[in-house]
């Protein structure tokens, strides 16, 4: 590890620039996926179909997991948000080791009237002290907030160990707006705490809306 390109990153003053090859999230409505506790809090795990995918600048991820953080990793023109999710997607590519990780920014607002139903799965994996995965299917569009075509993109890390330099990060503008009682139910299953951030150095960080 070189340290010169770790995550997450204060954002702040993006270079706009604009894409020919736009985010696309290709994720069916019904995946098959796991929860599976990981340190005391949950993981949210797929079966690594490669047709789950997002396409972004010519390249094809497939999901991998989901997992939540607390409070937000990466800050936005000086804002810390309460929470943070980390969608994590591997390269279609076998012999390419990288990932591309959407970041979705989380808070609160009550009038939010839809609720991801995975979380009333995980307060009852959560209750059941022998229970050591749960199967599901779930429809991931549920994490998404309405606008996903305006983001934040840099090259970056991991933000746990061994904080492997191999992410494409896509952090997108819009949080995901949920009732405070439903965040504070997901509260209980994030890493915390939250890595501070990391040093810019030489990179830049791009937006594709002004």
């Amino acid at each position: 590890m070189n340290n010169q390109q770790q995550s997450p990153i204060h954002i702040k003053s993006p270079v706009v620039t604009k894409y020919a090859r736009p985010l696309k999230i290709r994720w069916s409505k019904h995946l098959d996926g796991t929860l599976k506790p990981h340190h005391g809090k949950v993981q949210v795990v797929f079966s690594g179909d490669k047709k789950e995918r997002i396409s972004f600048d010519g390249r094809d991820f497939h999901i991998v997991q989901f997992h939540f953080h607390h409070k937000s990793e990466h800050w936005i023109e000086d804002k810390q948000f309460q929470m943070e999710l980390h969608i994590v997607h591997q390269n279609c590519d076998p012999d390419d080791g990288k990932l591309a990780v959407l970041g979705i920014m989380i808070e609160a607002d009550n009038s939010a009237k839809t609720v991801p139903g995975l979380i009333e799965l995980m307060e009852t994996m959560a209750k059941d002290d022998a229970r050591k995965f749960m199967d599901f299917k779930t429809n991931p569009h549920e994490w998404l907030p309405p606008n996903t075509q305006h983001f934040y993109r840099y090259e970056g890390s991991l933000t746990t160990p061994e904080y492997d330099e191999i992410v494409s990060w896509i952090v997108l503008r819009e949080p995901l707006k949920l009732p405070s009682k439903e965040i504070n139910k997901l509260i209980r299953f994030a890493a915390e705490p939250a890595r501070l951030p990391q040093p810019l150095n030489r990179r830049f960080v791009l937006s594709n809306f002004s």
